[in-house]
């Protein structure tokens, strides 16, 4: 009975609220993957931006950084990707450390990540 009349009111205040009024805007969410376009992955453009915001960042994976690892560099990068490090620990699954620490990248950032290392994790 409680549940009913909870559906009821949140029905009724997102009515009168109008078509804002109870909007859920993460595109992520609502659209998973539509967004993510993994057909022409490069290390320049794709994968360097999300390693640029996310590993290579102060106190991480740069020089004096305490990450396993200099990013900023495209080699140690690539030396990770193949050596079958890196997937794992962004995909933070089985006895990897989890990658980043700070939240787990997008299913997107992840996927394209994922295609450059399948591709043999070139510098293109």
């Amino acid at each position: 009975m409680k549940r009913d009349s909870f559906s009821i009111i949140l029905m009724a205040l997102c009515t009168a609220l109008g078509p804002t009024g109870c909007y859920y805007d993460n595109e992520e969410d609502l659209y998973p993957m539509n967004f993510c376009d993994t057909t022409a992955v490069r290390y320049s453009t794709s994968v360097r931006p999300i390693i640029e915001a996310n590993c290579a960042v102060s106190g991480c994976h740069v020089p004096g950084g305490e990450g396993n690892g200099d990013y900023t560099t495209f080699s140690a990068l690539q030396a990770k990707a193949t050596s079958g490090v890196l997937l794992p620990s962004i995909n933070q699954v089985g006895n990897a450390v989890v990658m980043p620490p700070s939240g787990k990248l997008s299913e997107c950032e992840i996927a394209t990540i994922t295609v450059w290392v399948q591709q043999g994790a070139p510098q293109n």
